[in-house]
């Protein structure tokens, strides 16, 4: 017998979501945002059966840790392949143990030789750290090490994966990182950084003899979320900025007549940390800000999306590309400096052209051919050209000359570039950017645990206050507070009944589809001036007309505008008493593309009015 069953079965109970993720696995991984609703018509087009969501979204969370995991187990077969090929180059992965024998990720390590090398030959003794969160399947953060070339753009030292950031993942960072620059407790060592409690406490143990700055963007950020208001923002940024004592005293004082508590605040975040006026002045850099750890965590964002070793080769790509293209690069410029020191001393050189001859208005007192006193104002500072000192130790700080020490180089006539430090030469920039795995018996471990982070998961850098306010307000187009002017008659008051009248003119001389509205004004606006002459109190908008303008009989009256106009209005004959109502009139107007023409005829009174209306394409007769 047929079967004539009408009932639908949903068959979804009878899979499981590994079922439904291993079918699926190669089209998830070639769409990793792949909805799970999508993912669900795939399952019931397949396999004619209707899986839940709840399924699919284990599924899809199934085939991301499976192939994850598989990547993760051979993380020591690209660990000895990259050491292979990169010879010299410092690879170590460890991992964590359990009671119960499971083996688990814990944290990669990678420091090229090509990079390692570069940054001992080329690079100022500076570097900044910093961590990211991965926003892969696989969670944890990237802790790296970024330098800086002559040219001052970023410079990869070295980079590592842990499973989470803290103090003791830090201090081996710092450990591993250390040896391989050869830099020991950190004499001559300056590390920028933002306020981790684990890395500041992991610094002061491994690297007490380094210099230590805190980011002040990241300082400011905290400030201003007690004290609010650009006052505040302008103050802290002149005191950061300050570049000797004297002058940090007195932006100091001034935020703490303002505000006593935000002086308070300030002085218990150590201003050593975050004021050029305590940083060291032979390192040749001003950096107060960790930007260099920012761009390179802008650069990788896809990457760190990715899995463990597909974001580690993507990195490694990027920094080998890098390092081809900045040596093409340095290779076509001719000069003996950089060009971004070049372009500094440029901007110095287009100040002192605005003032014409800078030792006008710069006094220069000279002290034989090397020192001079340069005085602006009431400011005054000692320039020594022999060993390379200015008084507002920006000169020590930057490596290449301040404005004063430019004025001065100026009376002797020579060239500026001659006292710029060897850093940031050509030269020091070249030296910047001059390399099938085997089977390997090991321990495949497994990828590191989950660590459930409070609230929801963020895919998104959190941004603090400034940023939103500033993210907020650029593109927000708004009308509040704005005067709103006549476009005929130039008002301010947009209550006076007349300009409203001359606005919906305006806006309906626009609209050709309202071209019956249009008329009607157009009538109230030829025919009032004309009307005025008698005694009229029941016009449809009850509206009167205090200046009348009167034209001679028969006369002619031509004037160039947008569309010349010719209004002549028929109106018969009738003999009203004084102080009575005008009847009611027909009035045929003809508006044509360029002209508009209205015949007047009227008893005893000839009338010609010269109308401006833009060009229209409209013919019409309207009754009034």
């Amino acid at each position: 017998m047929p079967n004539n069953c009408a009932r639908v079965f949903k068959f979804g109970s009878i899979v499981s979501y590994k079922w439904i993720g291993t079918h699926f696995m190669n089209e998830i991984l070639h769409k990793p945002k792949m909805s799970i609703r999508k993912l669900k018509t795939k399952v019931s087009k397949r396999f004619n059966l209707i899986a839940s969501v709840g399924q699919c979204r284990n599924a899809r969370k199934y085939a991301f840790q499976y192939f994850n995991r598989a990547l993760c187990q051979d993380m020591e077969l690209w660990r000895e392949e990259l050491k292979r090929k990169n010879l010299g180059s410092i690879i170590k992965m460890e991992v964590d143990v359990m009671p119960d024998g499971e083996t688990y990720f814990s944290k990669f390590y990678v420091c090229l030789k090509g990079l390692k090398d570069g940054w001992i030959e080329g690079c100022r003794r500076v570097v900044g750290v910093d961590g990211c969160f991965l926003k892969g399947i696989c969670r944890g953060q990237l802790l790296e090490a970024i330098g800086r070339d002559a040219n001052n753009h970023i410079y990869p030292v070295a980079w590592a994966m842990v499973a989470v950031e803290n103090k003791e993942t830090w201090k081996w960072f710092l450990d591993l990182l250390i040896d391989d620059i050869g830099m020991g407790v950190g004499h001559g060592l300056t590390i920028i950084s933002d306020q981790h409690k684990g890395l500041v406490e992991a610094v002061k143990e491994r690297v007490p003899a380094a210099e230590h700055r805190q980011c002040a963007r990241h300082k400011c950020a905290n400030f201003l979320k007690r004290f609010k208001g650009k006052i505040f923002r302008k103050l802290f940024w002149k005191a950061a900025g300050s570049t000797i004592p004297q002058k940090f005293e007195y932006h100091k004082n001034e935020i703490n007549k303002l505000e006593p508590l935000a002086y308070e605040h300030l002085m218990e975040r150590d201003p050593k940390t975050w004021c050029k006026a305590f940083f060291q002045v032979d390192r040749s850099c001003d950096a107060y800000e960790n930007g260099v750890s920012e761009s390179f965590n802008s650069v990788i964002e896809v990457a760190r999306k990715k899995p463990l070793i597909t974001m580690l080769e993507e990195i490694r790509i990027y920094v080998m590309e890098r390092l081809c293209i900045y040596k093409a690069k340095g290779q076509s410029w001719d000069l003996n400096i950089c060009p971004s020191i070049r372009l500094k001393l440029n901007k110095l050189k287009e100040q002192q052209r605005k003032i014409l001859i800078a030792y006008m208005f710069w006094q220069v007192v000279p002290s034989g051919y090397i020192q001079f006193q340069v005085r602006v104002g009431t400011d005054r500072y000692v320039v020594d050209l022999h060993t390379r000192q200015c008084g507002c130790r920006e000169w020590q700080l930057a490596g290449y000359p301040c404005v004063h020490v430019y004025v001065a180089i100026s009376r002797l006539n020579r060239d500026p570039e001659d006292y710029v430090l060897e850093w940031f030469t050509t030269s020091m920039y070249a030296s910047c950017y001059s390399v099938m795995w085997p089977e390997v018996d090991y321990t495949k471990p497994l990828p590191p645990k989950k660590r459930r982070l409070p609230g929801r998961p963020t895919m998104k850098r959190k941004r603090d206050q400034v940023e939103r306010e500033a993210k907020e307000t650029r593109h927000i187009i708004s009308k509040k507070g704005m005067i709103m002017r006549s476009p005929f008659v130039g008002k301010h008051d947009i209550t006076d009944q007349h300009v409203l009248k001359d606005q919906m003119m305006y806006h309906l001389l626009q609209k050709p589809k309202k071209q019956g509205m249009m008329l009607t004004y157009l009538i109230y606006y030829t025919c009032v001036p004309f009307l005025n002459f008698f005694p009229l109190t029941n016009l449809e908008a009850e509206l009167e007309v205090e200046h009348a303008v009167m034209f001679e009989s028969e006369s002619d009256s031509d004037f160039e505008s947008e569309s010349d106009v010719e209004a002549n209005i028929e109106v018969p004959e009738v003999d009203v008493p004084e102080g009575d109502v005008v009847p009611e009139m027909e009035v045929n107007i003809v508006v044509s593309d360029v002209d508009v023409e209205a015949n007047i005829e009227v008893h005893e009174v000839d009338v010609e009015a010269n109308i401006e209306v833009p060009e229209m394409d409209a013919n019409m007769e309207v009754p009034l």
